[in-house]
């Protein structure tokens, strides 16, 4: 696969205006779940993604809240508050730098346009997998940046907007270990449906040497061709997972759809709420199949046996870890690049390479 790039694309005043009117409507949350990891926020203020308990599935958001976070309007805030987005200072994060590159088959959200003006998801992160910046050292940052934007972008409770958790929160005491050549599980959970899809990375944990141009040179592949829903009850299921690498960057590197649809308006045409485009959650009508009945929608719902039933979920697969790594402390990153908005979500976790 081969890209032209023909210089940096530099979005104008009145189009990241139009984006942040999108941005503005969507509360989009998201965490890792394993391995378990201290750099989502400070012990005992956050509920970090976890596979039981507080914090499992898409439940990254919990009620504390500082008088900052409470001014801004929300009280909810967790592991699922690291990202990054568009801000007038910096128009151009998580916008894809060229043409959109995404095979069609994988789309998420607005599949019937692919150009001309009612592709508006034509600049948005899955459109190019991996291609667009991201803010801090490729483990998100708090609330999505420095300046606040009003699409709950808050930082979690104790940090402060635009804090990089490698540097304000702690490393490991006990890293989760891994074997070189190895198939490990990680998984992750989301709270608002945005569609697009993610990737593991991994990045050695050199002080001042991490960063997203680290961990995108250690892309990790899938193992097999299924993912697992695991409920915060115990039980899972096992689910084809759509992975590819045509189209991704660095090229060659390996991402998978998100398996929970959005739903979609059968008629192309301005419908009740439930069919609004892909921010509906009751609906009978999906961007693509859901995998189990009840996992389609965008989040906005708590009420899991009525709608939004993604949130009782972790998404776990299995990467392989490649043979020729050298043995040393790692970072493993989480990378979800949004469809339906210019936002990248992501989390690390410290884990050791033996």
């Amino acid at each position: 696969y081969q890209r032209r790039v023909r210089g940096p694309f530099v979005l104008s005043m009145d189009t990241f205006l139009a984006l942040a009117l999108l941005i503005a409507m969507v509360h989009g949350h998201g965490q890792m779940n394993y391995p378990p990891s201290t750099r989502q926020g400070h012990a005992g203020l956050t509920w970090p993604g976890a596979l039981a308990g507080e914090g499992a599935g898409g439940y990254c958001e919990q009620p504390n809240s500082t008088a900052m976070n409470a001014t801004y309007g929300n009280p909810l805030n967790g592991a699922c508050m690291l990202f990054s987005q568009p801000n007038p200072e910096q128009p151009n994060v998580s916008i894809i730098p060229w043409a959109p590159t995404l095979p069609h088959a994988y789309r998420t959200v607005n599949p019937e346009h692919s150009s001309g003006p009612l592709d508006w998801t034509a600049k948005m992160p899955w459109r190019s997998p991996g291609s667009a910046n991201v803010l801090g050292s490729g483990c998100g940052v708090a609330g999505g940046g420095k300046m606040w934007n009003p699409n709950g972008g808050w930082p979690a409770t104790g940090m402060s907007l635009g804090d990089d958790p490698l540097d304000v929160l702690p490393k490991a005491a006990s890293p989760t270990v891994w074997v070189r050549g190895s198939v490990v599980a990680v998984a992750f959970g989301i709270w608002a449906n945005h569609g697009g899809g993610y990737s593991y990375r991994l990045c050695k944990n050199i002080p001042g040497q991490v960063n997203e141009q680290c961990f995108q040179r250690t892309p990790l592949r899938f193992a097999g061709a299924s993912s697992w829903l695991l409920h915060l009850n115990g039980t899972r299921v096992e689910i084809p997972r759509v992975s590819f690498k045509e189209g991704t960057y660095p090229v060659g590197s390996e991402w998978a759809r998100l398996p929970f649809p959005e739903c979609a308006d059968p008629t192309g045409a301005q419908m009740p709420p439930q069919y609004q485009a892909s921010f509906g959650d009751i609906c009978d009508h999906f961007q693509y199949q859901e995998p189990i009945p009840n996992t389609h929608g965008f989040g906005h719902s708590n009420s899991t046996k009525v709608e939004d039933g993604f949130h009782d979920y972790s998404v776990v697969d299995k990467v392989t870890i490649p043979e020729e790594l050298p043995q040393g402390d790692y970072l493993v990153s989480w990378r979800w690049d949004a469809e339906q908005t210019t936002q990248i979500w992501q989390n690390c976790a410290d884990v050791t390479i033996m």
